[in-house]
């Protein structure tokens, strides 16, 4: 039987060319095992061999001018070549090894239609911008773990090679896509969770099938100290947009927010916005639109010199369903414009 085949993609410093003075060096190809490869294939009994080496410098691939002007002879050397696996790394937190090994897996599996994998520390900002479609197996933070890193990205890329069945994250060792599978299991839903239960009573090792999320610290933003000559933005999560939502704003799993004109209105009468939010009854929001943007009582605060003025816009979006990611993204949007317009301070409603 013939022997599967990889084309493993290295740095200039795995290649042995040097470090960061040899940074920018251009695309080359060795055949002879360099770095990482020889570890790889010790874990593949014989079932497997790298057949090729991608080298290029970190700075040289990293520029999207050089990157786009090798794309052609990446392709040629890997449709040569005819792997079952294209493999990058270990990067563990190099952040344009990083890069490099995942936009290269990215364009291999995406492009050419071949299984790819790579590998890092989970904290490498290359993961947060290609885990969600490849796959990167968990490594240490540095290469002093290369012993330790390799043989769960040598299983990985052996599977893949072989198109075996991808299990869970939580078996095979890569990071978490946010990809959810629908699959059957002899036991239970109630079954399973009370064997998780009593596993977790009784001090036993147990793996929950929802991990639960976790959501990075925001510091606080310093508290607003002069009101009087604040000017203050409306927002709100509740959905509120002009009669027929004419942004298209998605009633839930929103990714667009939308911004509308109150400059030198008193009220959001009744009638000319409504709720469009997926995730309550939104009766009483359309019947007072004040409910979500409470227009009415900052022109009270107005007249009353308790704030120095009401931002001309409020921004509108529907919070149900949402990720982390469009939230992050629609915030960013609005903080912009804001800081341009040099508003103090802003009140965001919900449900």
């Amino acid at each position: 039987m013939a022997l599967l085949k990889a084309v493993h993609y290295i740095n200039q410093f795995y290649a042995g060319l040097g470090g960061e003075t040899m940074a920018h060096v251009g695309l080359s190809v060795l055949e002879e095992k360099k770095g990482p490869a020889i570890g790889l294939e010790k874990f593949w009994n014989g079932e497997m061999e790298v057949v090729n080496i991608i080298v290029c410098g970190d700075n040289y691939i990293n520029n999207d001018d050089n990157f786009q002007s090798i794309i052609p002879e990446i392709k040629n050397i890997i449709n040569k070549a005819k792997p079952d696996v294209f493999i990058a790394g270990p990067a563990f937190n190099a952040g344009r090894y990083g890069v490099a090994c995942a936009k290269l897996c990215d364009y291999v599996r995406r492009e050419l239609g071949i299984p790819s994998v790579t590998a890092m520390w989970h904290e490498n900002p290359a993961v947060d911008m290609f885990v969600r479609d490849n796959y990167i197996v968990a490594t240490s933070e540095t290469a002093v773990g290369m012993s330790k890193s390799l043989p769960g990205l040598a299983k990985l890329a052996l599977k893949l090679a072989k198109k075996e069945l991808i299990g869970p994250a939580r078996f095979e060792g890569y990071l978490r896509t946010g990809h959810r599978y629908n699959e059957y299991n002899e036991k239970t839903g109630a079954e399973r969770v009370l064997d998780i239960l009593l596993n977790k009573l009784g001090s036993k090792p147990y793996l929950t099938e929802i991990p639960l999320r976790g959501f990075e610290a925001v510091a606080p933003a310093s508290k607003v100290t002069e009101l009087k000559a604040g000017n203050i933005a409306l927002i709100t999560t509740g959905g509120l947009v002009p009669m027929g939502n004419p942004d298209k704003i998605k009633q839930a799993f929103a990714v667009t927010y939308g911004r509308y004109d109150m400059e030198g209105v008193n009220s959001l009468n009744r009638g000319v916005y409504e709720s469009i939010h997926g995730g309550y009854d939104t009766t009483f929001a359309t019947n007072d639109p004040h409910r979500l943007i409470p227009l009415d009582e900052m022109r009270n605060l107005e007249k009353d010199g308790v704030i120095g003025g009401v931002y001309k816009y409020f921004f509108t979006t529907c919070g149900v369903g949402t990720n982390v990611e469009s939230s992050k993204n629609m915030g960013r949007g609005i903080a912009a414009e804001l800081k341009s317009a040099g508003v103090s301070a802003a009140i965001l409603t919900t449900t």
